[in-house]
């Protein structure tokens, strides 16, 4: 390298010229092979596209995720759902309300629970049934007879009576003695039977306005067996003569609840010695059953040692 002033020959690393002291301009050495590796060093274009997607990606998700976590947005959120369950128990208690106070209804269900023997569940919904048309010109009487059934079923005997009796005032006041009434008298006949209020049947008989209906309730009649002998105690054999005026009379002498399967009387009764705990009852053709006669006796016999003495 030579001084670009005098053209003396230069020291390698020198910093001025020996000759004329001129101040050298170090230049680096250019290497064009270094330039084109520099230049070759760029990033790979996919790597740049994906890293751009990923950017626009986040910026486009941002407000998603902040409209999601934001104050508003729940606040919103629960507004409407309030609002759709207040709007959900209005209509359910419109719908409540409008079977409550439909007749057709209330009467469909409860003889659909009659039917499914749910008696207890049957009650409210023809109570309410009967609410409803008691009042109307013509009122039908099923809700009265449907409810004595289910008191019958629920052992509300003085209740499903009273029923019947209503629902036959009702019938006779609307439409008079037609067949509807008699068929009103025949099942209240069967739910006094089921319910043993059969000492009511001469009663209901009785207040029967219409001599047609009254002959055909004739044979549903039956009363209490009555017996020749009170109960008490006695030292000598007892025979017992029992009677009823209408059907068969069925008896026990142990206590026990007489049926059609037990002894049918058909001579005076002779009683052993000790407790005799007699229970007897009629029943007609047609299957009505008597209250039940319960008589104790008790029959004792002493030992007189004197008669030994006469053998």
């Amino acid at each position: 390298m030579r001084c670009p002033k005098c053209g003396a020959e230069l020291e390698a690393g020198s910093i001025y010229c020996n000759s004329c002291l001129q101040e050298l301009q170090i230049v680096p050495d250019y290497d064009p092979l270094e330039e084109l590796v520099i230049g070759q060093e760029k990033e790979d274009p996919g790597e740049e596209l994906k890293e751009q997607l990923h950017k626009e990606s986040d910026t486009a998700e941002t407000p998603k995720k902040t409209l999601w976590r934001s104050k508003l947005f729940w606040q919103l959120s629960f507004l409407f759902l309030a609002v759709l369950v207040c709007f959900g128990a209005f209509m359910l208690s419109y719908q409540a309300m409008g079977r409550q106070n439909n007749y057709a209804y209330q009467l469909k269900k409860g003889m659909e629970l009659i039917e499914s023997e749910q008696y207890e569940e049957a009650l409210p919904y023809l109570k309410q049934a009967q609410n409803l048309q008691k009042d109307m010109e013509g009122a039908d009487t099923t809700p009265l007879r449907s409810l004595a059934k289910a008191y019958a079923q629920v052992d509300a005997k003085e209740l499903a009576v009273e029923c019947m009796k209503s629902a036959i005032l009702m019938e006779e006041s609307a439409r008079g003695g037609n067949y509807e009434l008699e068929e009103i008298y025949l099942e209240t006949m069967d739910i006094l039977n089921q319910t043993g209020q059969t000492e009511l049947v001469d009663e209901i008989i009785e207040s029967c306005n219409y001599e047609e209906i009254r002959e055909k309730l004739l044979p549903y009649r039956i009363e209490k067996p009555t017996c020749d002998m009170p109960e008490g105690n006695y030292n000598y054999y007892v025979m017992l003569e029992l009677s009823a005026e209408y059907g068969s009379i069925y008896y026990t002498l142990d206590g026990t609840e007489p049926t059609k399967d037990s002894t049918r009387y058909e001579k005076p009764i002779e009683l052993t010695e000790g407790e005799n705990l007699l229970s007897a009852v009629a029943i007609n053709k047609k299957g009505m059953v008597s209250e039940p006669l319960v008589q104790i006796y008790r029959l004792e016999f002493k030992y007189d040692p004197n008669m030994d003495e006469e053998d």
